[in-house]
């Protein structure tokens, strides 16, 4: 099968493309007359001096990923792992994961401390940089620091006790013996940022990996900017597919061309990243892109990426009406809609909704925008099938094969060999 081209972004414009239909502001202006905000200003009265006794809890450390399973909610916190119970967010168990010692003679699973007075160790607080829930092959947590390489570690969850982390911890990680030199597919995070999704596939373990990287990383560290990666199934570390299941942003532009991943989600047969980053290699404003690939691409020949924006259009009397953009995701989710926001933006209750928090540059405003999933991939599929495409010149350059190997394809999830 040909490769398709990997796009750059689209010709058009999304503010001359979204339509009210694809896009709704969730943030209305509405001018009421007096009588209505008096009366509003009556239902709204309340007692300000009520104290309400709300669960709560306190981390030792900053928190960085939550996840909810089994009436568990477990924390990612610097340097600790915390098991609170859904119902009063007491603390029912808690893990520690650092600060620990690295150094450059000591592997990912090895233990370090007989090296703490040796010259070139050093200390370093663990930033929890990924939490996972999995339960194909058993139910586990699995946790990604900024320590280690980016490595990851397993939490079995014992089916008498799933707030048990502590008892059956597995570093993932292993020799490799079968990878080209320079390659760590057991290297999973950045420590400068990073999204991951984990998705099950045919009776596989695939996780979706996006790193925010530069030039502080050695390449011996093969952290890579987007990935898919399989998990072994004796579940001690995971494997590239082949050796297209990466791409990266080229050294020269690591430093000046930053990509934040903000979000990843699964639609039907396809992922999705959404990130900020430059609107061109040497433009010094930022945008919202989306990127687009099969679920079952392997090699990430259906890579694509195209601007996302909210837009607010206020609609005034007798004067055309005045549109602001907001291209900053702040943070994004993915759910159903209710029914009135289905009629509302031509979607149905069961279809996939984008919400985006996005953010103005200046000024400093933000709105919250839908999203129907099946209009982002009709605006993907349109850019593709007129050829509408330009090179993504900072993971390829100028004169890259794919900036001109331009083939179509659709909504169909491609078929691969080696899946």
């Amino acid at each position: 099968m040909s490769e398709p081209h990997r796009p750059d972004k689209v010709t058009m414009k999304a503010p001359t493309v979204l339509t009210p239909g694809i896009l709704v502001l969730l943030v209305a202006l509405v001018r009421k007359s007096d009588g209505e905000c008096k009366e509003a200003l009556v239902k709204s009265e309340m007692n300000v001096n009520m104290k309400y006794q709300l669960p709560n809890f306190t981390a030792e450390t900053p928190i960085q990923n939550v996840v909810l399973h089994k009436h568990h909610i477990y924390l990612g916190a610097i340097n600790y792992m915390y098991v609170l119970s859904d119902n009063d967010l007491q603390k029912v168990a808690e893990y520690k994961t650092g600060p620990m010692l690295e150094h450059p003679e000591c592997l990912p699973c090895q233990d370090c401390s007989h090296r703490a007075n040796v010259s070139g160790g050093v200390w370093k607080d663990n930033i929890n940089m990924a939490l996972l829930v999995d339960t194909y092959y058993d139910d586990q947590l699995i946790s990604c620091g900024s320590v280690r390489r980016g490595t990851c570690q397993r939490h079995v969850l014992p089916a008498y006790n799933t707030a048990d982390i502590q008892s059956e911890v597995h570093c993932m990680y292993s020799p490799q013996t079968d990878e080209g030199s320079g390659q760590c597919p057991d290297c999973v995070v950045s420590a400068l940022g990073t999204k991951v999704l984990i998705s099950e596939k045919r009776r596989f373990v695939n996780f979706f990996v996006g790193n925010t990287i530069n030039s502080s990383y050695p390449p011996d560290y093969s952290l890579h900017s987007i990935s898919v990666r399989r998990l072994k199934e004796t579940q001690d570390g995971f494997k590239f597919l082949t050796d297209q299941s990466y791409i990266d942003v080229l050294p020269e532009f690591r430093d000046s061309y930053p990509i934040k991943y903000v979000h990843a989600f699964e639609s039907n047969h396809f992922i999705y990243f959404l990130t900020v980053q430059r609107e061109t290699l040497n433009a010094q404003s930022f945008h919202t892109r989306i990127i687009r690939f099969c679920s079952v691409d392997s090699g990430l020949h259906s890579y694509m990426e195209m601007p996302l924006e909210c837009i607010l259009t206020e609609k005034r009397r007798k004067r055309s009406p005045r549109e602001e953009v907001f291209n900053i995701l702040q943070a994004a989710y993915v759910s159903k809609p209710g029914a009135h926001l289905a009629r509302q933006i031509g979607a149905n209750p069961d279809d996939d909704i984008l919400y985006g928090v996005f953010a103005q540059s200046k000024p400093n405003r933000s709105a919250v925008c839908a999203f129907p999933i099946k209009y982002v991939n009709e605006f993907f599929n349109r850019i593709v099938n007129k050829n509408n495409v330009r090179c993504l010149q900072h993971f390829y350059g100028p004169n890259h094969e794919h900036c001109f190997n331009r083939v179509s394809h659709t909504d169909s999830p491609l078929t691969n060999d080696e899946v």
